[in-house]
C-alpha cells in the first residue's frame, strides 16, 4: 500500500493514515481552508476529491459572479436546486438526487439557467411564494422542457403525494377542488378519507 502521508491532492494535504479498518485505505486530510476530514485514498489519487467542498463552492460562486447573478433570488433558486440533487447531506436530497432526479447538463451554467428563467416569465420582484421553480412531471429531471415558474399553491398541487379526485370526467388535486367548491380543504380531506362524496 502506497504511503500518501505529506502528499498534496488539489487542496488536500494528507496528514496520516486513518486508524479505522476499512476495505479501502482512508487518510486523515487537511484542506487549505482548514477543514479536516477522512478521505478515501482512491478518490485522492483519481482526482475525484480535490477539497472539502470549498473549491466547488468558489467555482460556482465565481461563475455566477461572471454572469452578474450571485446573491440574487434567482441564484438562490438555482443553487437550492443543485443542492437538492447533488448534495447527499442536503435535508431534501432523499426526495431528489436520492431517487434519481438530476439536472440537465446545460443548467450547470447559471447564465444559461437565468436566460431560460426570464424567457419563462420569471419576475425578480414577485411576491414571496410566487415564481417558484416547479417540475411538471415530478418523476423527471430538472430541464427546460419539464420546468416552469408557478406559485407555491400550484406547486403544492403537483406534489407526488397530492390526492387526485375525478369528478364528471375531470381529474384535479383535492386542493384545487377545495378552491373551486369554495370549501375548506381540511373538511374535504376528512370527507375523502371517510369515503364520503366531497361534492355533496
Amino acid at each position: 500500500m502506497e504511503d500518501l502521508t505529506g502528499r498534496r491532492f488539489g487542496r488536500w494535504t494528507v496528514i496520516s493514515r486513518a486508524t479505522e479498518i476499512t476495505r479501502r485505505p482512508v487518510w486523515n486530510c487537511r484542506c487549505d481552508c482548514g477543514t479536516e476530514k477522512k478521505v478515501r485514498g482512491s478518490t485522492l489519487i483519481n482526482g475525484e476529491s480535490r477539497s472539502c467542498g470549498c473549491l466547488q463552492r468558489e467555482l460556482l460562486s465565481e461563475r455566477a459572479k461572471r454572469h452578474g447573478g450571485f446573491g440574487t433570488r434567482l441564484y438562490a433558486i438555482w443553487n437550492s436546486m443543485r443542492q437538492r440533487c447533488n448534495n447527499p447531506k442536503h435535508h431534501a436530497y432523499e426526495n431528489y438526487g436520492g431517487r434519481g432526479i438530476h439536472i440537465c447538463p446545460e443548467w450547470d451554467d447559471f447564465g444559461v439557467f437565468r436566460a431560460w428563467a426570464y424567457s419563462m416569465g420569471y419576475d425578480d420582484n414577485a411576491n414571496y411564494g410566487d415564481c417558484t421553480l416547479d417540475r411538471i412531471d415530478v418523476d423527471k429531471d430538472y430541464s427546460p422542457d419539464n420546468c416552469r415558474f408557478v406559485s407555491m399553491h400550484v406547486q403544492s398541487c403537483n406534489r407526488r403525494d397530492s390526492i387526485l379526485v375525478e369528478h364528471n370526467g375531470e381529474t384535479r388535486p383535492l386542493t384545487e377542488w377545495a378552491d373551486i367548491l369554495g370549501k375548506d380543504y381540511s373538511g374535504l380531506w376528512k370527507k375523502y378519507k371517510e369515503g364520503k362524496d366531497i361534492f355533496k
